[in-house]
C-alpha cells in the first residue's frame, strides 16, 4: 500500500521523524501520526466429512494461479471468525462450522504491506454446493496425497501447523503440549 504523503486531517504534507521509537509519517501542523497498522486476513483451512483439504487456485493477483486455502479480509466490525467464514462462503458457496484457531501470524506482502493472518480449521458438512466466484479459477477437496502443490509459504506453513497439533492430539482430540 502506497504510505501517506499528506495528512488526512489537514492536508498539509507529512515529515518523517522518530515517534515511540519507530520511523513514522506525522503532520507538523496538527500533529496527526500515521501508525502503519497490519491489514487483517482470516484464512480457511476447510475439510469435509472424508477430512479432505479444501484448496483454491486463485484467479487474481497476488499470488495468481497459485493453489491456496481460501481467505481474504476481515472488514471493518467483523469478528474474525466471522470474517473467516464470509470469505469462505463468498469464495465457495460452502457454508461451514469453526473447528478451532489453528495459529495467528504476521507476513507482509508487496501488493498490501503487512497482514495480521487469523488461520482457522473449518469443518463443511455438505462439500457437494461447492460453486466458485471470480476470485479463483479452480477449487477442490483433495487427500494428502493427491492435493495439487501450495506454494504460498504462509499456507503451506498453516497446513503444517495443522498437521503437526493433530498429531500430538493423538486420539483424544486435545494437543499434549
Amino acid at each position: 500500500m502506497k504510505p501517506y504523503l499528506f495528512c488526512p486531517v489537514c492536508s498539509k504534507p507529512l515529515a518523517e521523524g522518530i515517534i515511540d521509537g519507530r520511523t513514522r509519517m506525522f503532520c507538523r501542523d496538527c500533529g496527526w501520526v500515521h501508525y502503519r497498522n497490519p491489514l487483517p486476513v482470516a484464512v480457511a483451512y476447510t475439510v469435509n466429512r472424508n477430512n479432505e483439504l479444501l484448496v483454491v487456485r486463485r484467479a487474481h493477483e497476488p499470488a495468481i494461479h497459485e493453489w491456496a486455502l481460501p481467505g481474504g479480509f476481515i472488514e471493518e466490525g467483523e469478528e474474525p471468525f466471522d470474517g473467516c467464514l464470509r470469505e469462505l462462503m463468498e469464495e465457495t458457496s460452502l457454508s461451514g462450522t469453526i473447528d478451532r484457531l489453528i495459529g495467528i501470524y504476521h507476513r507482509r506482502v508487496e501488493m498490501y504491506g503487512s497482514l495480521l493472518v487469523v488461520a482457522y480449521k473449518v469443518i463443511v458438512d455438505d462439500h457437494e454446493c461447492l460453486s466458485i466466484n471470480h476470485e479463483l479459477s479452480e477449487a477442490g477437496f483433495f487427500d494428502e496425497h493427491n492435493r495439487p502443490k501450495i506454494n504460498i509459504p504462509l499456507h503451506r506453513h498453516i497446513i503444517e501447523e495443522h498437521n503437526r497439533v493433530t498429531h500430538l492430539a493423538g486420539t483424544s482430540g486435545n494437543p499434549v503440549l
